[in-house]
């Protein structure tokens, strides 16, 4: 297994204040892989845009908005734009990248966990702790449509046509959206048991690239790896490939499980390429096919709150800063910091040797 250091090796800001203040909720990359540059939205009420020069080894604050209240989520427009984000007090906002204006588009009753872009639609959709997932027209003070949650969302993740929401007491919603009408229809949506089971709070939720499976993690330490399969009835399965223990530590009699924070996979890699992290403060990448773990990334303690690698599969941005897993009693002011991982061939061939990105590692 690889084994790395802090994030000394990695790119990070040179200017101090550019760093964000308090803990990073979410982080969007730009959509355009020649563009690298991505938007971190964050606990102390800004949204920042951070600029990658991979040539000079260089990342740079490219703006900054206040959003007037703590932000969960940001996303980009197609065209870049636009940034949309979501936060405490129940606001949607858009932010113009090139003018730097921002304006109020809704409200939610409770803060809004996620916000994501559907440009065919030319709509938005957000998803909210009231357990509602709303669309929105950007041009109106209503939102267009919408449906009511049997649970409270804690998670999510699109790939069009489909989204995936992880929820409370355990439970999974998968739905394709171009068949939102068929589904509102029908009355309640078919919600599945996690494979995490009743007991896991559900911390992060992702797809596969190719929609073929998808990844979920909890406050436990622990992940679930399953393929999607799909019902006669239009209804969705999953196929469980494997649970594993990610976020832990033993040291002699020591055994410890932590919080992951995020779960992801390489957009080029179609499932085979996971990654994690936690409140242990450590980073891990998994080979799925071979079922083990191949690199470990080590940030002396410090909580990875978010990673996310870009479209090209090149950079990973990811953010340290306390995540309050631990409650107040462990609280570290270790402060937060943005950086920027360049993905080494050696470490995506150790973990799939001989596996190319056309492949896929898995019989679907």
């Amino acid at each position: 297994m690889l084994s790395q250091g802090a994030s000394d090796k990695d790119i990070s800001l040179k200017n101090p204040q550019e760093q964000p203040t308090d803990t990073v909720s979410f982080i969007s990359w730009s959509p355009n892989p020649l563009n690298p540059m991505f938007a971190t939205s964050s606990w102390d009420s800004q949204v920042r845009i951070y600029n990658l020069n991979p040539n000079s080894s260089t990342l740079a604050q490219k703006a900054c908005f206040d959003a007037e209240s703590p932000c969960l989520s940001v996303k980009w427009s197609l065209d870049e734009k636009k940034l949309f984000t979501g936060c405490i007090d129940g606001s949607i906002k858009v932010l113009d990248a090139e003018t730097r204006d921002s304006n109020v588009i809704g409200f939610h009753e409770e803060p809004v966990k996620s916000v994501y872009c559907l440009e065919k639609q030319n709509a938005l959709l957000t998803i909210s702790y009231d357990k509602t997932i709303r669309f929105w027209d950007p041009r109106q003070a209503e939102h267009v449509a919408g449906f009511k949650l049997d649970y409270r969302p804690f998670c999510s993740d699109l790939i069009y046509p489909y989204l995936a929401i992880g929820l409370s007491e355990a439970k999974v919603l998968l739905l394709n959206l171009d068949e939102i009408q068929t589904v509102l229809g029908a009355g309640t949506p078919k919600y599945l048991d996690s494979p995490l089971k009743v007991g896991t709070q559900l911390t992060s939720i992702r797809f596969f690239p190719g929609l073929k499976g998808i990844g979920i993690s909890g406050n436990d330490g622990r992940c679930n790896v399953s393929r999607i399969e799909r019902l006669s009835d239009g209804g969705f399965y999953l196929d469980n490939i494997m649970t594993f223990k990610a976020q832990k530590l033993e040291e002699g009699d020591r055994r410890e499980l932590y919080q992951v924070n995020t779960i992801g996979f390489h957009p080029n890699r179609r499932g085979d390429f996971c990654y994690t992290a936690g409140s242990e403060g450590k980073m891990y990448y998994w080979d799925i096919q071979r079922k083990s773990k191949t690199a470990e990334f080590d940030f002396k303690g410090a909580p990875v709150s978010q990673a996310e690698i870009d479209p090209s599969g090149k950079f990973m941005a990811y953010a340290l800063g306390y995540d309050w897993a631990r409650g107040i009693g462990r609280y570290m002011s270790s402060g937060c910091r943005v950086c920027v991982h360049v993905l080494q061939n050696k470490e995506l061939e150790y973990a799939c040797p001989g596996v190319l990105e056309r492949d896929y590692p898995f019989k679907y």
